[in-house]
């Protein structure tokens, strides 16, 4: 009808099948041109704000990126390389800003991301483009985190480096890894508003007192967080000023630093601790929104290990062992075992923070792993890669500089505690995969091969451990050392040094303790050979001195706590409640063991023993009113002395050693069982079958 007109026929409206995202979102006719399209070019206000990143520009991209691949690919026909060709691009993983969802600060464009060429982190844990098991990426989309070399979309990224450096094209960007000019570890200020949620502090004078506990007692010993950052933002909270982080994360962070306190703070009752510290953790879980589809941030890691710690000191095993092996796998995600992401920072205080993260992960899993008797996640290859933290205390790093740190000459570190306490553990993990594997009854090896060669291929003897246990005494810094002048002047170096100590003795003992077991179950046939005497034969000679080592040293370590409980109730220069139980308990155990073998009692007099015995239910019996557990303990020892007393009766009676304790001798049958140790309790607690020594090496988190 128009052509009959005259007029011209009616353009027909072009389909514009890319737009940019904020032509769509104002539903303007966008041109698609890029970088910037018509409508947001004629719009100063609009220039930044135009950005493609729709479903068919994203395939678009995918589908130009395969092209040039395959045109460069055909262009290079069948190439010799070198062995130099494919090169790993260590990439890292902190070029995208871990502020959590809605922040802004320090965000990477798309085409940053491009040009960065390497795995980034995804704030808000979009795991598009990612395949689970091939860990591929597309092109400019972000990817969950860290991706190591024997991944697929690592084994790309080396495809594609060897690619472009054989043919440079000047509209592809470098695959180089691209250090961010801003902060990345610790999170920008919040700019989006979150979900509400019900912020409950206590009073400030009750806040800032549970705060001093763990400035005190905790942190020292666990310093898993950056201190000055953490300071900063709990003064934020109370003047109302601007968070650099995640309000709902700090929120939860410092409820579980609350709980904590609680539990070990010296103005609430024993009786209260409890329920004062669950009240804090209640919130802190109704603020924790962890989500496993997200990607993970050193806040998240930081929160969980003071969460790991935190149940520690509850009933809650099954929780601790879980939330510690999310921590773990959150920081592998993020790379933190490797010194290359670490290096890869920018400033001084995040290196810093990114080795006492790891690092915390790795003192969490060793001791979860020795306390439940389960393997550890981390190995000791993946554990060697990154270094450990500086000894240098956070107040004397400044932020936003990347010049090396110094501690001041006359002022030791508390971090070196920190340093020492995980050399010390990398021993203790060794000792348990050495000599703490199971093995069935079949296949356990003899005397001598137990004491002197390791059955596989890694293993270390008891003689190699005992040398790395004193080497690293040894090698101890002066002020960490018992007996030091400026230890004893200063209340944090001081429980240092008992702490550390106490430690090196559990440590010490549980070196010893297999040996011991094996030993209490000796029979004629077991060491020698028809032409040496059982009592002559080598391994049992060695095994004995072993035996009477691991006692007194359990001695002593009862004796190192049982001196320093202070009288008046409080907490003193000693390890956290629930380790003083864990210490004690398998020190009484090794005491039974110890009961056991007549030639032990030659040179640990029965006298020497008793006394050890009683000052270890004493300790247990004084934190019977913190926790079940310690209840627990008492009943369990004293049911387990008992019965060895009268497997053992008829044999002390008879033997030539006039100085021994009729209390031992006669039996236990008049032991009190102490305040708060009921029947029921004690039903629930089998007797132990002394032909089968498995009750030694257990820990109080068998008694549940």
């Amino acid at each position: 009808m128009d052509n009959q007109s005259g007029n011209k026929p009616k353009t027909k409206r072009r389909k514009v099948t890319v737009a940019c995202d904020h032509c769509r979102a104002r539903k303007v006719r966008c041109d698609g041109v890029q970088p910037v399209c018509g409508p947001c070019n004629r719009r100063s206000e609009d220039r930044a704000r135009c950005i493609y990143t729709g479903e068919l520009e994203k395939k678009r991209a995918t589908q130009s990126y395969i092209a040039r691949l395959e045109n460069r690919l055909h262009q290079l026909g069948s190439p010799r390389t070198s062995d130099n060709t494919f090169l790993r691009v260590q990439a890292s993983p902190w070029a995208t800003s871990l502020s959590p969802v809605g922040h802004h600060a320090n965000a990477v464009s798309d085409e940053g991301r491009k040009a960065q060429g390497s795995p980034q982190l995804s704030v808000d844990g979009d795991g598009n483009g990612v395949n689970a098991m091939m860990g591929a990426i597309e092109q400019g989309r972000a990817a969950q985190g860290f991706f190591g070399s024997s991944s697929a979309a690592g084994f790309m990224r080396q495809i594609k480096t060897a690619v472009d450096k054989r043919v440079a094209s000047p509209d592809q960007p470098s695959l180089a890894p691209v250090i961010p000019s801003g902060s990345n570890l610790l999170p920008g200020p919040k700019l989006a508003p979150q979900v509400s949620a019900d912020y409950v502090l206590p009073p400030r004078r009750t806040a800032d007192s549970l705060m001093s506990v763990y400035w005190d007692y905790v942190f020292p010993l666990y310093p898993f967080i950056n201190s000055t950052h953490i300071k900063a933002q709990y003064t934020s909270i109370w003047e109302g000023g601007t968070l650099m982080q995640d309000e709902n994360m700090l929120m939860c962070t410092l409820n579980v630093i609350f709980a904590l306190a609680c539990q070990l703070a010296d103005f609430i009752t024993p009786e209260e601790r409890e329920g004062s510290a669950d009240t804090f953790f209640t919130r802190a879980k109704d603020l924790f929104r962890f989500n496993i589809w997200d990607t993970g941030s050193a806040a998240l890691i930081q929160c969980l290990l003071l969460m790991a710690q935190y149940l520690q000191s509850t009933d809650s095993a099954h929780q601790c062992w879980i939330v510690t092996g999310l921590a773990i796998r959150n920081a592998q995600s993020l790379g933190l075992h490797l010194s290359n992401t670490i290096s890869h920072l920018r400033w001084s205080h995040e290196k810093q923070l990114a080795r006492k993260l790891w690092h915390g992960c790795v003192l969490m899993d060793r001791v979860i792993s020795m306390t439940f008797g389960r393997p550890a996640m981390i190995s000791r290859a993946s554990n060697g890669t990154a270094s450990l933290p500086l000894t240098v205390d956070d107040e004397f790093i400044v932020p936003g500089t990347s010049q090396g740190p110094a501690q001041p000459s006359d002022q030791p570190s508390i971090i070196s505690f920190y340093a020492k306490t995980l050399e010390l553990y990398e021993i203790m993990n060794d000792v348990l995969l050495s000599l703490y594997k199971p093995v069935s009854e079949d296949s356990a090896p003899e005397a001598h091969d137990f004491l002197f060669s390791g059955t596989s291929e890694g293993e270390r003897t008891i003689f190699d451990l005992d040398r790395s246990l004193s080497r690293w005494a040894s090698g101890l810094p002066p002020h960490l050392c018992q007996g030091f002048d400026f230890a004893s002047r200063n209340p944090v170096l001081y429980r240092q040094t008992i702490v550390l100590r106490a430690r090196f003795l559990h440590v010490r003992i549980l070196l010893f303790r297999p040996t011991l077991s094996k030993y209490c179950t000796i029979r004629d046939n077991s060491l020698g050979h028809s032409m040496i005497s059982l009592a002559d034969s080598f391994p049992r000679r060695v095994a004995l001195q072993c035996s009477i080592i691991c006692v007194k040293v359990a001695q002593e370590s009862i004796r190192l706590i049982y001196d320093n409980v202070p009288v008046d109730g409080t907490g003193g220069p000693l390890p956290a409640w629930w380790y003083n139980i864990l210490y004690v308990y398998t020190a009484a155990t090794v005491l039974v063991a110890g009961r056991l073998c007549p030639s032990v009692l030659t040179e640990v007099t029965p006298a020497s023993l008793t006394q050890s015995w009683e000052n270890a239910l004493g300790i247990l019996r004084k934190y019977q009113s913190y926790s079940k557990s310690a209840r627990r303990c008492v009943a369990a020892l004293e049911i387990l002395y008992e019965q060895v007393a009268s497997e053992t009766q008829p044999a002390a009676s008879q033997t030539s050693y006039p100085d021994i304790n009729p209390h031992i001798a006669g039996g236990l049958n008049e032991i009190s069982f102490g305040d708060g140790v009921d029947a029921a309790m004690i039903d629930g607690l089998e007797f132990p079958d002394f032909q089968d020594m498995s009750w030694l090496n257990s820990v109080p988190s068998n008694l549940f």
